[in-house]
């Protein structure tokens, strides 16, 4: 009978190394080698499984509470020390060198629940995908893949442990591995098409992957197989390779995890046969490769290299960016240093020790977790008060934040007991929340209830474009909650973005082509859905007996200010087109806008426009920052604190006019 030896197998290290390498690749944007690259993690999975297998099998003479706690050491000890140092590290640099944006509260999730393995339930089920530009900027994104691994820790020793000391006596005990296997490739399978979120980060898609590795070794230490040729040998190496490859290059994000982690899973399950089986005949050269010294050094580091390379590389995109060469030869440096660091100092001394913590069970159990829950309260402090350790500019958060802060105490009531019952509703995209500390003046100044529904991206009467159909359900429900709570003569503010976005588009090349571009969105079939979708917002407000207030499109910019106002932030590519566009520029691209409004007020004499533009735009050039250096942005089209109180007293003027009684009291 032929059994996997010996103990250590050396080139699994460099499969370790090719799977990390794939990732890093993948995962560097200025490498376009490896599309599919990401199916390294896919590698990680099975050769987990087999080699988990083999860990535990070595411990069959133990009862099961011994074989249970002496596992689960020997993990926590592996996985959680750097682990703990790289969250710990990344929640202070993300706080000292990243702005709080509409992101950080999903990355600080994330986060957070990477300390107790659970990052992939909060990706799981959130509204991007792994594959959208908002994930790259989530420096705890890597984390899910340990989430997985370490649920499922938490199932397989079990029932690896049944198979191990039933298989004689109960035969069925050789279907359940296989059975499962089988259940949780059906789950992916029809996950993949229906909820690829679950499919690509929870366990019960992703179970079948490191339950593989595990019916390799159960196959090759229970069945009898004759010594192979060292020919032979090569050609199942070489096999498992070119599937790894066609992973590497053809994988499709639509389709993942079935079929394309297949190819990746058959050609690890190959390539770790072929290091297992015995030979006939000199070490052929695949495996002399991958049992290399630098192959297997970098197995060695493929922990360190996995956990360090992502938040680096988050870091990099918010701040400098990749695009100067010299970032992108540093990047491989920086991430290899943090790595053979982390592995000498601290993954080495810590799993290699004689000491209790690292022999006794409950030692290690108690230090782990006290270790888990300071590090949590730490990284929870650290994302509640970013603005204590903040190096950017945007930790003056009164100034920069629209949501943070309460009006001060200058701010004084205005006597109006006209307004006394009267009810402010708003209604829009994100520039609803963004108008926030507007809001909450004009609710303590005129003693107004505000009452904000808001959902963002799902813009209302944004004039550029037909609502977004989408949103139709939550536009909908709020329409419907506003006429159920609202009087005739009370209001609702319409706040939306309704220019087209200017950052993000490539203003390096050719500026003119671009603003061309940018003025070919506002075409006139998408001018007709627009006023259709205002024409239905509209009368049913003004059926309903409601004042309409609609804010006028406002300038907007080219680069995001609360990622290029710093010194380490200003050589991104992102801020090339600066912080102020040409006002003749702006208005000309909102001249369309101007007109429907005028056209609209025709129709409904409940509506009011209100234009903030001369406000924020008094000269030439419309900034980010008015002429005392404050911000009245926060990015590139939400106001910031400061721009709110810029308005404040205009909007609250024109609300008294539009609420003026209509006779002496």
């Amino acid at each position: 009978m032929l059994k996997p030896t010996p103990t250590y197998i050396p080139g699994i290290d460099g499969l370790r190394a090719i799977a990390v390498l794939a990732v890093l690749i993948y995962h560097a944007d200025y490498l376009p080698w490896l599309p599919g690259g990401f199916t390294g993690v896919d590698m990680f999975f099975v050769i987990s499984g087999f080699v988990i297998s083999q860990s535990l099998t070595e411990r069959t003479t133990t009862g099961f509470a011994d074989y249970l706690l002496t596992f689960y050491r020997r993990r926590v000890l592996r996985l959680l020390p750097a682990l703990l140092v790289v969250l710990a590290v990344t929640f202070l640099l993300s706080a000292m060198l990243l702005p709080q944006v509409w992101l950080s509260e999903q990355n600080n999730r994330t986060g957070m629940a990477a300390f107790l393995g659970l990052s992939n339930f909060v990706l799981a089920f959130n509204s991007d995908t792994y594959f959208s530009p908002s994930v790259d900027l989530n420096p705890y994104l890597h984390t899910w893949s340990l989430g997985v691994e370490e649920q499922f820790y938490l199932l397989f020793p079990c029932i690896w442990y049944l198979w191990l000391r039933h298989r004689q006596r109960v035969p069925a005990m050789w279907m359940l591995l296989p059975v499962l296997t089988i259940s949780s490739l059906v789950i992916s399978a029809l996950q993949t098409g229906r909820d690829p979120l679950a499919a690509f980060y929870l366990l019960p898609s992703r179970f079948w992957e490191l339950a593989a590795g595990a019916l390799l070794y159960q196959l090759l230490r229970c069945r009898p197989l004759p010594t192979v040729s060292s020919g032979a040998l090569s050609v199942l190496m070489i096999a498992g390779l070119g599937l790894l490859l066609a992973g590497f290059l053809r994988a499709d994000t639509a389709h993942f995890p079935l079929p394309w982690a297949l190819a990746t899973v058959a050609g690890t399950l190959l390539m770790i046969t072929a290091l297992v089986l015995h030979r006939a005949g000199s070490l052929p050269l695949p495996h002399r490769l991958l049992q290399s010294s630098p192959a297997r050094y970098l197995g060695r580091l493929s922990y360190s290299l996995y956990l360090w390379h992502w938040p680096v590389a988050v870091l990099i995109r918010w701040t400098c960016g990749f695009e100067l060469l010299a970032v992108q030869l540093a990047y491989p440096l920086v991430v290899l240093t943090l790595a053979a660091a982390s592995h000498r100092w601290i993954e080495n001394p810590i799993r290699a020790g004689r000491s209790p913590l690292q022999m006794r069970s409950w030692v290690t159990a108690g230090v782990a977790v006290t270790t888990v829950a300071l590090a949590m309260m730490g990284a929870r402090w650290v994302s509640e008060n970013p603005d204590r350790v903040s190096l950017s500019r945007t930790a003056d958060t009164y100034n920069w934040m629209a949501y943070r802060h309460a009006p001060p105490a200058s701010v004084q009531p205005i006597h109006a007991p006209h307004l006394q019952g009267r009810q402010l509703f708003v209604l829009g995209d994100s520039h609803t929340a963004a108008y926030r500390t507007l809001l909450r003046q004009v609710s303590v100044q005129l003693g107004v209830n505000v009452i904000e529904h808001e959902h963002g991206g799902c813009g209302v009467v944004r004039l550029i474009d037909a609502d977004p159909p989408e949103c139709a359900e939550s536009r909908e429900t709020a329409l419907q909650a506003i006429e159920a709570a609202a009087r005739p003569g009370d209001m609702v503010l319409l706040a939306s973005l309704r220019m087209p976005e200017l950052s993000g588009r490539d203003w390096s090349s050719d500026p003119a082509q671009t603003w061309a571009a940018v003025f070919a969105t506002l075409d006139p079939h998408k001018r007709a859905a627009a006023m259709a979708s205002a024409h239905a917002v509209l009368a049913r407000l003004q059926k309903a007996g409601l004042q309409v207030v609609i804010d006028a499109p406002k300038p907007i910019l080219m680069a995001p200010a609360n990622r290029c106002s710093d010194w380490f932030n200003r050589m991104n590519p992102i801020c090339a087109p600066g912080l102020s566009v040409p006002r003749t520029q702006l208005q000309a691209l909102r001249t369309g806008q101007l007109a429907q409004l005028t056209e609209l007020r025709q129709d409904y004499q409940m509506l009011t426009v209100w234009d903030p533009f001369p406000l924020l735009c008094p000269g030439e050039t419309c900034s980010a920052f008015d002429a005392e250096g404050l911000p009245l942005y926060f990015d590139a089209d939400h106001l910031s604190g400061h721009g709110n109180r810029v308005l404040a007293g205009d909007f609250i003027q024109l609300l008294l006019r539009v609420w003026a009684p209509t006779e002496p009291e």
